[in-house]
């Protein structure tokens, strides 16, 4: 029998207040955890059991723990990393989630060292190099005041699930054999903040039009790819070669455990 590897979900955190009956005014609060549905869908599709990963106050040992009974580990987007883990000032980013900052750097961690497969999306991709010594451009709008670039609109909020620009795929990266050897499709786009200074034994793979790094991977490891633009979103294409591959390699950890 075989047996789906079980791929782990960070999330984000909310503190919501709902009525508790209609039509009066008392009101509780709820405190959620929350993986959107399309990563779940995409996971799902390609043959694995998402599992929601709550990223609140996760110590070493949880870390380890979770990465030792996980097949992989999807790192999914959200709020803007804190520069200060990459020794900057704040001047572009919007405020940090420090408790889910510091969660996902320890589950970073403790997947990389037992060399499981791992996904970061948009956050998830910035997270991967923020982890490798990397930094971040902030906004990229301020960045492109500040340096002259002429940068395109990243942050498309109007176009959650289309396609709104172009990226191009490096020839002879793991990156475009996974895609199918499409060297150039096009992706939605949601940050407002992108890869600056790469990550130590990271390769950038794949770039807008206007330069900005949209996908980076790592040679010698099983699999770890960050990609920029939001994949889940994108159901029916290429990209659902991205999830398909992910899931594999964490089945071929799932039979090894």
């Amino acid at each position: 029998m075989n047996v789906k590897p079980i791929i782990g979900l960070t999330s984000y955190y909310f503190d919501i207040d709902l009525e508790k009956n209609a039509g009066l005014r008392d009101f509780f609060s709820v405190n959620i955890f929350v993986s959107y549905l399309n990563y779940v869908k995409r996971i799902e599709a390609a043959g694995g059991i998402p599992l929601n990963i709550p990223c609140w106050r996760i110590d070493d040992d949880t870390a380890r723990s979770i990465a030792g009974r996980l097949d992989g580990i999807l790192f999914i987007g959200g709020e803007d990393i804190n520069p200060m883990l990459y020794n900057e000032l704040r001047r572009g980013a919007n405020d940090p989630v420090s408790d889910r900052d510091e969660a996902e750097m320890r589950l970073f961690d403790a997947f990389y060292r037992a060399r499981k497969p791992i996904l970061g999306i948009c956050r998830g991709a910035q997270l991967m190099n923020v982890f490798f010594k990397g930094k971040l451009i902030q906004d990229i709008h301020m960045d492109g005041e500040r340096t002259g670039k002429n940068y395109i609109e990243h942050l498309r909020t109007d176009f959650r699930n289309d396609p709104v620009h172009t990226v191009t795929i490096a020839d002879g990266s793991r990156m475009a054999t996974v895609l199918m050897g499409r060297k150039s499709f096009r992706v939605n786009s949601l940050h407002h903040q992108a890869i600056g200074e790469i990550g130590e034994g990271l390769v950038p793979v794949a770039w807008s039009e206007d330069g900005i790094i949209e996908a980076l991977e790592r040679p010698g490891y099983p699999f770890m790819f960050g990609v920029q633009w939001h994949p889940e979103r994108l159901s029916g294409t290429q990209n659902d070669a991205l999830f398909e591959t992910f899931v594999s390699a964490a089945a071929q950890t799932n039979n090894r455990r």
